[in-house]
């Protein structure tokens, strides 16, 4: 089977996942209501909101991560390079590590920016 194909059938099948899961939850939660209104029982204030969108912990948490990964990935990738090429021009590897540091910082900046709104 091509990879492109089974690429593609991954891709659908997390999508299609999501969206089950997704109204799976909004059926118990309307369930859960359902059954308070019944008993006649108060509902819960927070059980009426809607979901946040956007929590700072998230993005501080995530961008610690990254920026533990890249900084494992530059350590990595230079001691690599130090042991095994000798060309200059093939020691790009530890380059490779800016991508989750760069990320990193930016999920540290949103955390920041979003804690200063809340």
């Amino acid at each position: 089977m091509d990879a492109g194909i089974v690429f593609w059938l991954v891709m659908g099948a997390v999508v299609i996942a999501s969206v089950m899961a997704g109204n799976h939850t909004q059926a118990k939660k309307i369930a859960l209501i359902e059954s308070f209104i019944e008993k006649g029982q108060p509902i819960p204030p927070g059980l009426l909101e809607g979901r946040k969108l956007y929590d700072w912990r998230g993005f501080m948490v995530g961008g610690i991560v990254l920026l533990a990964a890249g900084i494992a990935m530059l350590i990595f990738f230079t001691a690599l390079v130090t042991w095994q090429v000798t060309d200059m021009q093939q020691r790009f590897l530890p380059s490779i590590a800016a991508f989750p540091l760069c990320i990193g910082a930016a999920c540290l900046l949103i955390a920041r920016r979003l804690k200063r709104n809340e």
